[in-house]
C-alpha cells in the first residue's frame, strides 16, 4: 500500500468504514502479536492486549490528529496495555520451562527494556519509533537496547 492510498484508507476508518479498519490492522497485526506475546510470554494475554488495542483504535480512529498518526496511536495504545499487564504479573513467574534459552533470557529484563527490545528486534521498530511509542526520550531507548544486548549475550543490536 502506498502512502497515498494509505492515507485514503485512514481517511475511510476513520469515517466508520469497518473494512478500511481492518486492512489497516492486517498491516501492523504481526508486529502487534509478537511485540504482545514476546513481552508477555502468555499467548491468552497477547491475544487479549493486541484485542484490547484494536478496540481503542477503532473507537479513536476518527479523532486522530492526522493519517500518519494511527500506527504510533496503535503502538502507543499496545504499549500502554502490555506495561498494565506486566505490573498485574507483579512477581510472578512468567517464564515457561521448555522456552529456548534466548527466550529465558530475554524475560530476566525488565518490563519496560523486554518491550523495547522485543520492539526492535521481532517488531523492526526503530529508536524513534519506540520513543514515540513509549514515551521515552531517544537516548534512553538506546540505553535500553545496550542493557539488553549485555544480558542476552547478543552482538550489538543496532
Amino acid at each position: 500500500m502506498d502512502k497515498k492510498e494509505y492515507r485514503e484508507t485512514v481517511s475511510m476508518a476513520a469515517n466508520g468504514d469497518a473494512k478500511a479498519f481492518s486492512r489497516l490492522y492486517e498491516m501492523i497485526s504481526r508486529e502487534m502479536y509478537y511485540t504482545a506475546f514476546y513481552s508477555l510470554a502468555d499467548d491468552a494475554d497477547a491475544i487479549e492486549a493486541v484485542s484490547g488495542t484494536i478496540r481503542d483504535g477503532f473507537k479513536a480512529v476518527g479523532r486522530l490528529r492526522s493519517e500518519a498518526a494511527f500506527r504510533v496511536f496503535m503502538m502507543k495504545t499496545l504499549f500502554a496495555r502490555i506495561k498494565m499487564r506486566l505490573r498485574e504479573y507483579g512477581d510472578e513467574d512468567v517464564l515457561d520451562e521448555e522456552q529456548p534459552e534466548i527466550k529465558y533470557r530475554l524475560f530476566e529484563l525488565d518490563g519496560v527494556d523486554r518491550i523495547c527490545t522485543v520492539m526492535y528486534i521481532a517488531g523492526k521498530f526503530t529508536i524513534e519509533d519506540i520513543s514515540a511509542f513509549s514515551g521515552l526520550m531517544k537516548g534512553n531507548v538506546k540505553k535500553r537496547l545496550n542493557k539488553s544486548v549485555n544480558i542476552l549475550e547478543l552482538d550489538q543490536i543496532y
